[in-house]
Order: structure tokens, then C-alpha cells, then sequence
């Protein structure tokens, strides 16, 4: 699986436009791998997970073309991962030349929340899917199962396990130390390239809820490898990074380098 890291950081961005930190001035100057946009990947060129608020600016940057995209996964309805206003540009008189709809999985919140934003829409440009945890479907090429993740009170909001020819990735953000439910679901189960958040940074709680720190992945890492998980090629990739890891890219790639992560950047692509 080829996959394309449309956005890393999280929720306000870096720089964010807000903030007067250290860090948020200093990539305000450097730019570069240090700029990082909301959180999302694109798997194969056609699998999408998530659609951020910086969605039409990322597919810019990278030249991604947004009507080849054939399914769409939604982990949870905060802002910066469902733009689903965005989709509307999709619907007939706005979008034109589509070839085919676009199938569109999530809780039942996503689904709802986009039923309401097409507004009665009933042409045949998409196709909505509510998913039960742990429920494998299969997704055009790809077998999808949600898994609980440990982020809103009020949603259940999901991890991804995506398998395809053999290979199989674990999108495992926004949470915190994972459910265990979904711990007890991922025993023994392969993952090739595993893609873990790391929001928080060095704060100390290593079993933080609804976000990661630097502690809290690499206990996951441990676990993950306990439980049969993780092989000697596994990747692991870290993203949806905010300012407030007070790092700039170099210094976060050079505080993983000794374990062997991989620190996404926006535009990063893996195949």
C-alpha cells in the first residue's frame, strides 16, 4: 500500500495562526517540513481517511487528483477531520466529469452529520455506510475494520485496520491508550506500518486519554509488539503532531531515530 500523508499535525496546525509560541514563530520563518496541515492520508490514491479543513490546499500542494478518490473513512466528527462541507462541491452542477459515487464509511455521528450537511441530497454521488466496531467490510480493494478508539466522550469515535494484498495498516489516532476492546481485537493480528499519534508531546501521563504523549506511544509500541503484532519490518510512522511538542521536525526525527520511528511530515509518502 502507497500512503500519502495529505496532513500531520493536529488540530490547531503549525504554525497555528493564533499562537505566539516559540515554536509556532520560529516555523512561521523556516517553513518547510516544519509547516504542518491538519491530520490526513490518502492510501492507493483512492482510499481517504479523513477530509480536513485544509483538504482543497493539500491535494494542491501534492497534485493529487480529488476525483479518482472511491472511499472515504471518517474516524470522528471533530472539525479538523470532518470537513464534510467540503464534499458538497462533489454533487451534481458542481462537480463535473465524476465516473463513479464515492463510498463514504463511519460511525453513526459521521453519517448523520452527513445526511444533514447534503440536506435531502438523493442523486447518486455518494453512498453513506454506518459501521459497528469491529465489523470488517470490504471496501472496494481494501478490508476495513473500525476499532474503538480512546478520544470524545460523547462519540465513539474510531482506529482503522486496513488490509489489502497481504499488507495490513493500523491508523490508530486521535486516542489515547487504546480501549480494551480494541487491544484484545488487535492480539496477534500482523501490522506492516503503523501509524500512531503524538499530540501531546513530553507531557508526563503515559496512559493519557483522548491524545498520545511521547510516553504513551511508546508503551503502545511495546504492547503492540508483545501481543504479535509488530514484525522486524514494521513501520512506524508518527502524525497529528502539535505545537505544543515544542520540537521543530529535525529535533523530533532526531528523538525517534533511536527507536527506529518515522516521523511524518505533510507530503510524505510511503510505498
Amino acid at each position: 500500500m502507497k500512503i500519502h500523508f495529505l496532513g500531520s499535525g493536529a488540530s490547531e496546525g503549525i504554525p497555528n495562526p493564533f499562537c505566539r509560541c516559540d515554536l509556532c514563530r520560529r516555523v512561521r520563518q523556516i517553513k518547510g517540513k516544519d509547516v504542518r496541515t491538519h491530520s490526513s492520508v490518502i492510501i492507493d490514491d483512492v482510499l481517504l481517511i479523513d477530509i480536513a479543513p485544509t483538504f482543497s490546499h493539500q491535494i494542491l500542494r501534492d497534485g493529487v487528483d480529488a476525483c479518482a478518490i472511491t472511499d472515504l473513512l471518517f474516524t470522528h466528527t471533530h472539525p479538523d477531520h470532518f470537513n464534510v462541507a467540503e464534499l458538497t462541491n462533489r454533487m451534481e452542477g458542481f462537480g463535473h466529469g465524476q465516473q463513479h459515487p464515492l463510498n463514504i464509511y463511519g460511525n453513526d455521528m459521521a453519517i448523520s452529520g452527513c445526511v444533514e450537511t447534503f440536506n435531502g441530497y438523493r442523486g447518486s454521488r455518494f453512498q453513506l455506510h454506518c459501521l459497528a466496531p469491529f465489523v470488517t467490510v470490504d471496501c472496494g480493494a481494501f478490508q476495513v475494520t473500525p476499532l474503538l478508539a480512546n478520544h470524545a466522550k460523547w462519540e465513539l469515535c474510531y482506529v482503522w485496520y486496513i488490509e489489502k494484498g497481504g499488507e495490513a495498516l493500523f491508523y490508530g489516532h486521535d486516542s489515547g491508550w487504546y480501549p480494551e476492546q480494541t487491544w484484545r481485537w488487535l492480539e496477534n493480528r500482523v501490522i506492516d506500518t503503523a501509524v500512531l499519534e503524538c499530540t501531546y508531546g513530553a507531557k508526563e501521563e503515559s496512559r493519557s486519554d483522548n491524545h498520545m504523549t511521547f510516553a504513551t506511544v511508546l508503551s503502545a509500541m511495546e504492547k503492540l509488539r508483545a501481543q504479535g503484532c509488530l514484525h522486524a519490518r514494521s513501520n512506524i510512522i508518527l502524525s497529528h503532531i502539535s505545537h505544543t511538542s515544542a520540537l521543530l521536525h529535525k529535533e523530533m526525527v532526531a528523538r525517534w531515530q533511536p527507536h527506529g520511528v518515522t516521523v511524518a511530515w505533510d507530503g510524505l509518502i510511503i510505498d
